[in-house]
């Protein structure tokens, strides 16, 4: 094989995710990729263009979807198909592997493909609107069909049947390149710690707890990304809340080079028991410290320095960061290097 249909739940222009990194890593590799963003509603039709050497993204127009309603989506899944007849029929002889990340495009998977990778990096039907029982028929049907199934968290992994997890490999998140800092133990500058949260700020990141870091005369808190609700816009009015908006991935390294505290902010909610926050992994190898709510499986992280809770231990937190040198974060993986514990996990089970 040397031929990749990548069916990701995020645009390639989106915010830079697990899903464009490992399709980039495939690429630089050599492997000639079809990345399918979501697929848009209102007509019909399939719109091609180069992202980069061996790279193609598809964009996909289908007269409805059916997310909520598995035997529609089955029926969008034939449309999709049928618009990527011309990528797909040169390529007939069995070449072509199938890298799924979007369940709900499941019925892809019924198509004779030579070999099956789901990559399993949230826990699908527990983000807001989603119902669980529906996710649930989409991801069954992947577990049966998938060649393998990567997870990007042990916790995605464990809730695995056991059928599938026979045929599973745990690759978490991991780093791009650009992020790599050579000096990481900076010292704070200047009478405020300037802490920084990217990404996407919306239902499961807790701006109230933002908010209350900000609340600290000594913080400084940059926000880089996108958000929504009524909490993330008030946090943006906050006098000590400097809003850099969306900023691709050199941008994004520049700016946590003059930070001192990179924030993961999640909520105690179902959703985050299988998040493996790419953002730790880019703060750490930022040279930042890192600090968390009190959230269960921020806990277990090793990325993260400090979990604050309240005030009190906020107060604890700034003092301590400037008494003591930030401690080396250690080796930090990269998407090189996941993408290989993926493709040689699939390369023993295709020769079982």
């Amino acid at each position: 094989m040397n031929r990749v249909l990548f069916v990701s739940p995020v645009a390639f222009s989106g915010l830079h995710q697990r899903h464009q990194s490992l399709a980039g890593e495939l690429a630089r590799r050599g492997w000639q990729v079809c990345f399918v963003d979501p697929l848009k509603t209102g007509g019909f039709s399939c719109t091609i263009s180069k992202a980069a050497e061996n790279l193609k993204v598809v964009r996909l127009r289908v007269p409805f979807k059916g997310n909520a309603w598995p035997a529609f989506q089955a029926i969008v899944a034939r449309l999709a198909l049928l618009l990527l007849k011309t990528e797909l029929a040169p390529h007939t002889g069995g070449d072509v592997l199938l890298w799924i990340a979007e369940p709900s495009l499941a019925h892809l998977s019924r198509r004779n493909w030579p070999a099956i990778v789901y990559d399993r990096c949230d826990l699908h039907g527990f983000f807001p609107g989603q119902n669980w029982r529906v996710w649930q028929k989409y991801e069954e049907l992947l577990f049966a069909r998938a060649t393998l199934i990567s997870c990007s968290h042990p916790y995605l992994k464990q809730s695995l049947p056991e059928v599938a997890r026979n045929k599973s490999v745990l690759a978490g998140n991991a780093c791009a390149d650009v992020f790599f800092e050579e000096h990481k133990f900076r010292q704070p500058v200047g009478s405020h710690l300037k802490l920084v949260s990217a990404g996407a700020h919306h239902e499961w990141v807790d701006s109230r707890w933002l908010e209350m870091l900000c609340n600290h005369g000594d913080i400084e808190l940059h926000l880089a990304g996108i958000g929504r609700g009524s909490d993330y816009q008030k946090l943006c009015r906050h006098p000590r809340v400097i809003h850099h908006g969306e900023l691709d991935r050199s941008a994004l390294a520049e700016l946590f080079k003059t930070c001192d505290v990179g924030l993961v902010a999640f909520k105690e909610i179902e959703l985050i028991k299988g998040v493996d926050p790419i953002k730790a992994y880019e703060y750490a190898a930022s040279g930042l410290e890192i600090w968390s709510p009190p959230v269960a499986s921020l806990r277990e992280n090793p990325l993260i320095n400090r979990v604050i809770g309240c005030s009190s231990e906020l107060e604890h937190a700034v003092s301590a960061f400037r008494r003591q040198p930030r401690q080396s974060p250690g080796n930090i993986v990269r998407w090189s290097d996941r993408l290989q514990t993926i493709l040689d996990r699939l390369t023993v089970l295709r020769s079982d």
